[in-house]
């Protein structure tokens, strides 16, 4: 019974693996289309982006599940699994100890990845915000909504006409 839950166990890491790959890819993606100002490029990411997380919950759960079940299993009061894996048998065990690396370098790549769009879009922003308060001087500090009333500026997004 242990053998199947630590095979789950390792199934689980495996797949949640291959759906952290996804995302960082659909990510490389987003952040292309994001420099290119491909809004249709964009919004078709944006989607996958999406799918792609919802997935990645879903495998994190029963990642988790699969954890706290051999965990019981195994009566290992320790929460991390390096102290988890100790109990196990020498092939799962190395198995188990490499996908746990390759999982924290995955998540690690994604939030990297995700960071890079955020200080692009940062750095777009405020770039642009200083251009258009040296252009408009009158208007400075203020920023207009769809309904042509001021609104407080705030780190809400900015889309313009690819044509500025």
């Amino acid at each position: 019974m242990q053998q199947d839950t630590v095979g789950t166990l390792i199934g689980a890491m495996a797949t949640e693996i291959a759906c952290f790959e996804a995302y960082i890819a659909s990510q490389r993606a987003f952040n292309s289309a994001l420099r290119d100002r491909d809004w249709v490029a964009l919004q078709t990411a944006m989607e996958l982006l999406d799918e792609i997380s919802s997935s990645l919950a879903e495998r994190e759960s029963a990642r988790a599940e699969a954890f706290e079940r051999l965990r019981a299993e195994l009566n290992c009061e320790a929460s991390g699994l390096y102290r988890l894996a100790l109990l196990v048998a020498e092939p799962s065990r190395s198995e188990l100890t490499d996908l746990y690396r390759r999982l924290k370098i995955a998540a690690m790549r994604a939030k990297f990845e995700n960071a890079s769009a955020s200080d692009f879009a940062a750095g777009n922003r405020d770039l642009l915000r200083a251009v258009l308060e040296e252009l408009f001087p009158e208007k400075r500090g203020r920023i207009y909504g769809r309904s042509g009333r001021t609104v407080q500026p705030g780190l809400d997004s900015l889309v313009l006409n690819t044509a500025l």
